[in-house]
This record gives structure tokens, sequence and C-alpha cells, in this order.
């Protein structure tokens, strides 16, 4: 049996390496978790609504449910970002361990991922950037404060996390990812 697993899911792009989850990935691995990564492979569902990706959304499930049926792990931290927060919260496999979340630029502007992270109400982290434009300030203090989510809100950031025009505002708000990770991954420890 592994102590804490970490599961990837990143965004629309399907890279898994791009920073605002590579930092939280790897300070969850410098905690001692393993981490995995979730491939979508093509095709990929084109629409955001949860109707027009349900078999996609499947595929990924599946995927998710390999990668934990092979660790057995007491602990899973899931680190979705944009689509992967999309498959995250619509994912309805129930599992037998403690579960977290990092909710990189979470689309809550969209009613199902709202309902699928308030219904899941894990610990959770959640990440946005203020200049991102499918950031929704509202829902994001509405999920947070419901469910008592540690947030970060990078100002000036876009859906990717970068500060335009301004590369040390970038690195300072990517410190910023680690560091509230590092603090997330230590407070779960605590629990265990």
């Amino acid at each position: 049996m592994l102590a804490h697993l970490v599961v990837v899911l990143p965004g629309g792009n399907n890279d898994p390496w791009t920073a605002p989850v590579l930092l939280p990935a790897l300070a969850l691995e410098q905690m001692g978790a393993r981490v995995e990564r979730v491939s979508y492979g093509e095709p990929r569902a084109q629409g955001l609504g949860l109707d027009e990706s349900r078999e996609f959304n499947a595929r990924v499930t599946e995927q998710v449910s390999d990668i934990i049926n092979q660790h057995h792990p007491a602990q899973v931290t899931f680190v979705a970002k944009s689509r992967g927060a999309l498959f995250l919260a619509a994912m309805d496999k129930v599992l037998d361990c403690r579960v977290e979340a990092v909710w990189v630029t979470p689309l809550f502007g969209l009613d199902y991922v709202r309902a699928g992270v308030l219904d899941k109400a894990w610990p959770s982290l959640v990440v946005a950037g203020s200049a991102d434009p499918y950031h929704d300030a509202t829902a994001h203090v509405e999920v947070c404060s419901t469910i008592r989510a540690q947030d970060l809100v990078i100002e000036d950031a876009d859906h990717g996390l970068v500060i335009e025009g301004n590369v040390l505002a970038t690195v300072d708000g990517f410190r910023r990812l680690a560091e509230v990770t590092l603090a997330f991954a230590a407070q779960g420890q605590e629990v265990r």
C-alpha cells in the first residue's frame, strides 16, 4: 500500500508539466508523495459542457481508477487544471481513502463544475489568476467558503498563471503557488 499518491489531470493542452501543475506536483512529491499523470490521448472532448464530454470523462475516470487500483493509496491528492478540473468535478468514482484536491484555474463559471466540487467537499486548495478570462470571482469565493478551501488568487495572472509583460511577477506568483501547496500538503500530513 502506498501512503500518498498524487494524480495529475492536466489542462486542455494535455501537457501535464506546465508550471501551474508542475509546481504543485513537485511540492507534493517533495513531501513524499508518488506522482502519476493522466494522459488524455485523442480525440478529446471539444466542448466544456458535461453532456459534450461524458464519453471522454468516462475514459479519464477509467484511467484514474487504473492508477489508483495499481497503488492502493492511503491518500490521494488530485492536481487538476482547467479541463482536468472539469473531469475531476464530473467524476463519480467513490474512493475508499483520504482524498484532497488542488484545483488550478478551475472553471467555476460552469454549474456542473461548481456542483461537483461542492458535492465532493474534499479538503482543497483552489488557485486562480485574477486576469484569467475564465475566472469567476463570485463563484470562486462561494466554493472556497462553502467547502472551507484554502485559496490563492494571483493578482493580474492569466489562465496559465502568467502575468503578461512581467516575468519577475510571474515567477513570484509561481513561488507563492509552490509555498501554498507545501503548506497545504503539510496540513494533510498532520491529519494522517
